[in-house]
């Protein structure tokens, strides 16, 4: 008799050996799914441009595929050994499906391992990623049934015995696909996915278009969110505000914001971000703001611009996009920003606590644990004294560009002190967290830069007691991200006394810029993941420490 199930061809795909296929094929996509996870979040942190994804694939830091090589190896070995142990035991048939246990149980152990991997951002379940979901688990289970079709096929054809009881050990291989399978996934999705942003692209330009709210547009390498959900407080003194939440700075969150946009509004602030030229003129086209605010430009994100001469062009699509009759916005403090403030021949104002600001300004400035209190002058001549909840110095000159856009729209002084009394701490921006132990904790963990740096140390400066920072490092930085993470690390050492670096990726710059201006090396950690960082945190905290958790890295480099 043949080895098979089947003894003759068309008995191969005949009753019950077609619902085995079909129940193996939904186990392998359940499993191959699962251990697809990493791979969908590198792909939704990316935006869903396939560049950046490949671009994650290709960095040789990335050992996500040589992971999922090793689970194929094993489980493919022991699915061989197993399944020709028992094929004199339980018969040929039997054994044929016990090397799955071997399989099941590596892929198991990988998407168990793999869960317990720190994660900065976990998946969103948007509808985009349902959409993509469904179709690649259809995509899993139409390439795995196939396969197994395919396998059987071959196995009666070649009428060998060892061919038939190890037939199923190609599924073990299956994983090794799982990077190109996703994105096959979302080539199918893609055409469908374009239809769904234009929709909303276009519905969001039309009620725009037909609004009569003030629009405003916020840009910068950095310090975006913090000014939007500043002047959002701020404005809503006097005015009903929409803004874009969180950092919701595409195209896709700002057609969804946009759809909530009703006639009692008064004001839409859209936050802008890009990741290359292009990116800030769509979105202006979009939204068509009457006021820009440019904030801040340094070398953030500079490997997917690829110059700063190209960061800076993409930044100032905003002011280039503002009508006749539209006012820009500077910081003082930002020499780049204040090139640019040069070039525009528009009606502009330069706001900030460098002596270039000429709308509004701060002086007496005064920073503690507390907060900072300073006095806000408007136009060389009308002040107010303000308290906020912010630290640092970089967070007063966020509040006076906020506060000239504020000026500008109609608000008293007294409106805009009041406003800034009411501003909360912004979430992982020099946060004071929390907790039932007489320890400070600072949380600074977003999107970090070297400018946020030296502002983090000034914060840290002005506690008492043991400080330890939690970092790891500087990301996005292309060519000279390592000279980056050497100056952090020289930075570090003059203001903390302990440092955990989190992850490989700067580790080594992180070291030997700690080490070169004098931290001792046994005043350095090193742990492989957040998770294990803060196990060492929790075992070297004492009573009276400060803690900064000072940038997190993104999941795309862990």
């Amino acid at each position: 008799m043949f080895p098979t199930e089947a003894t003759s061809f068309s008995q191969l795909f005949e009753g019950n050996l077609i619902w085995a296929y079909i129940g193996i094929s939904i186990v392998n996509a359940i499993i191959i799914f699962y251990s697809s996870i990493k791979f969908m979040l590198v792909h939704q942190l990316g935006g869903y441009y396939y560049k950046r994804y490949f671009k994650w694939l290709k960095n040789s830091g990335t050992n996500y595929k040589s992971r999922l090589m090793l689970l194929c190896l094993l489980a493919f070995l022991f699915f061989c050994v197993l399944s020709m142990c028992f094929a004199p035991i339980l018969g040929e048939r039997i054994a044929s499906y016990m090397g799955f246990m071997a399989y099941f149980i590596f892929a198991l152990a990988y998407i168990k391992t793999e869960s317990f991997v720190n994660k900065k951002v976990r998946l969103k379940k948007t509808r985009r990623l349902v959409r993509l979901c469904i179709t690649y688990s259809l995509v899993l289970a139409v390439i795995s049934f196939g396969l197994i079709t395919l396998l059987n096929y071959l196995a009666f054809i070649i009428g060998d015995n060892v061919v038939a009881i190890l037939r199923y050990s190609i599924l073990c291989l299956l994983p090794i696909a799982i990077p190109y399978l996703l994105f096959f996934a979302y080539c199918i999705n893609e055409p469908f996915e374009w239809m769904v942003r234009t929709h909303y692209t276009n519905k969001a330009k039309w009620k725009l278009k037909h609004s009569n709210v003030i629009k405003i547009g916020i840009t910068g390498s950095y310090g975006k969110t913090s000014v939007k959900e500043i002047l959002k407080t701020i404005l809503s003194q006097k005015y009903r505000v929409l803004a874009t939440p969180e950092s919701y700075n595409t195209p896709m969150g700002i057609a969804l914001t946009v759809n909530k946009l009703d006639s009692t509004h008064d004001v839409f602030i859209a936050e802008m971000g890009a990741r290359g030229k292009g990116d800030i003129k769509e979105l202006a086209e979009m939204v068509k703001p009457q006021y820009g605010v440019l904030i801040s430009i340094n070398q953030q994100h500079l490997e997917s611009f690829g110059s700063e001469e190209a960061i800076k062009e993409t930044k100032y699509e905003l002011i280039e996009a503002l009508p006749e009759d539209g006012v820009a916005f500077f910081s003082s403090d930002n020499s780049t920003v204040l090139e640019l403030a040069e070039k525009y021949e528009g009606n502009k104002k330069i706001a900030g606590i460098e002596r270039e600001a000429n709308t509004v300004t701060a002086t007496d400035i005064k920073t503690d644990v507390r907060g900072t209190t300073f006095k806000l002058v408007f136009d060389g001549e009308k002040t107010v004294r303000c308290n906020t909840v912010l630290l640092g110095k970089h967070s007063t000159s966020n509040i006076c560009l906020a506060a000239s856009v504020a000026y500008q729209l109609g608000m008293s002084p007294l409106e805009i002190s009041r406003g800034i009394n009411r501003i909360k701490s912004i979430g992982h921006r020099l946060e004071l967290l929390p907790n039932n132990k007489n320890i400070v904790i600072i949380d600074d963990s977003y999107n970090a830069n070297i400018e946020g740096v030296n502002s983090a140390m000034e914060v840290l400066d002005m506690f008492d007691g043991r400080k330890i920072v939690v970092t790891p490092g500087l990301v996005e930085l292309g060519a000279i991200e390592n000279v980056a993470n050497f100056e952090m690390g020289k930075i570090l050492a003059k203001h903390a006394d302990m440092v955990i670096i989190v992850g490989k990726h700067n580790a080594e710059m992180l070291i030997n810029g700690l080490l070169e201006n004098g931290m001792s090396r046994d005043n350095i950690r090193f742990s492989k993941n957040l998770n294990r960082g803060n196990t060492e945190l929790n075992e070297m905290m004492m009573e009276g420490d400060v803690v900064l958790f000072e940038n997190d890295l993104p999941d795309n480099y862990a």
